[in-house]
């Protein structure tokens, strides 16, 4: 009689370890890829869902009439960035949350959305910055030097990133990053270095007073200084993190995506809230001076030959003069110095109150009057 045979071993999933890595080290390791996915898929639900709520607005902004928006560059702008931060974010699920066999396609893919929803929102907070100084010369080169510094550091830490395509995992990704030099903060540093000179160039434009007094300085509040300040807090964390030693390696890839997210939202609704708000104030008949978003040299020209646009040209500087020192009044220079045989007599001035009653009649009644560097047709 043959002996009895032994029970067959039961179902055990053999999991091959790396060499020289214990088992504890190995579901540590593991446990810290599936976080970096975690946050990376959140990020682009958060990207994802953003851009349905904004979707609305931005087709109204294909919708609109005037054809000069759609041509403006900072239009262009922002559909770039729209879309860039889906390109940053989708790609990168593919080498943090899923098998793939094309990894370094995928890397490359994430880091241009990344670079271009740096160069778009960039561009879009640049020429906010333009038009409340006005064109200064000081500003524009101070903002383009640092814009293009920028530029060139995410370009630079962006052909840092590869990866190649690793066995099968029993969960996340196969993806093998590889390790990234030592210099690559310096994309967010040089971030850090473009949000604090936007924020602080836009700072200096508030008035001395409170800006719940001042018409001027709410607008500069609720449409720019607040997404400034978020998207430079964002920044110097994610900074901070990137800065950490080696110890820290696998928490920095977790605050990456948060970079992206908070550049995508908060540069979307510096565009939107000041486009979008020629035609609320439409709609409502409002009135009432405005910062214009850019500054036109075509709108500029125009102006001098329209006898109408000087005489209110008169009467902003009539009000700039009675009015806190610090009120901005559009006052395009090729107008300046014209003599007053050309347009005829110079109107009379009442007095502030009246001359601000005038103005609203006039662009409630012309719509033109309000366009006056809300709606620019070179920038």
């Amino acid at each position: 009689m043959s002996g009895p045979t032994s029970a067959p071993p039961p179902n055990v999933a053999t999991i091959p370890l790396p060499p020289g890595m214990t088992l504890d080290q190995y579901l540590s390791l593991e446990g810290q890829a599936v976080t970096i996915a975690i946050t990376t898929a959140v990020a682009f639900g958060v990207i994802v869902w953003d851009y349905f709520v904004l979707l609305p607005d931005e087709l109204a902004l294909y919708t609109n009439k005037d054809a000069k928006l759609l041509r403006a560059p900072t239009t262009a702008f922002f559909i770039l960035l729209r879309y860039s931060g889906i390109l940053a974010t989708l790609p990168s699920l593919f080498f943090t949350s899923v098998q793939s066999q094309h990894c370094q396609v995928a890397v490359i893919l994430s880091q241009i959305g990344a670079v271009l929803a740096v160069f778009s929102s960039g561009a879009l907070f640049s020429f906010r910055v333009y038009a409340m100084w006005y064109g200064s010369k000081a500003i524009t080169a101070l903002v383009a030097l640092v814009y293009a510094t920028m530029i060139a550091c995410w370009i630079a830490v962006a052909t840092q990133y590869n990866a190649t395509t690793g066995p099968p995992t029993p969960f996340g990704s196969n993806c093998v990053m590889h390790p990234i030099a030592r210099w690559a903060p310096i994309s967010y540093g040089s971030s850090v270095l473009f949000d604090t000179t936007i924020l602080l160039l836009t700072l200096g434009k508030l008035p001395r007073k409170l800006t719940h007094k001042s018409t001027v300085g709410r607008q500069i509040f609720r449409d720019t200084l607040m997404y400034f300040a978020i998207t430079t807090v964002t920044n110097i964390v994610v900074l901070s993190i990137q800065s950490l030693g080696d110890a820290h390696a696998t928490l920095k890839p977790t605050a990456v995506p948060f970079s992206t997210v908070m550049t995508v939202t908060m540069g979307s609704r510096v565009y939107l809230n000041l486009k979008l708000l020629h035609q609320r104030n439409m709609k409502r008949g409002v009135g009432g001076e405005k910062i214009p978003l850019s500054i036109s040299s075509t709108e500029r020209s125009r102006q001098s030959t329209n006898p109408s646009d000087t005489i209110n040209l008169t009467t902003g500087d009539a009000r700039q003069q009675h009015h806190h020192p610090h009120s901005v009044v559009y006052s395009p220079p090729s107008s300046y110095g014209a003599p007053p045989s050309v347009y005829g007599a110079p109107p009379t001035f009442y007095g502030p109150q009246a001359v601000a009653y005038s103005d609203q009649k006039s662009d409630t009644a012309n719509s033109s009057k309000l366009r006056h560097g809300l709606f620019p047709d070179d920038v």
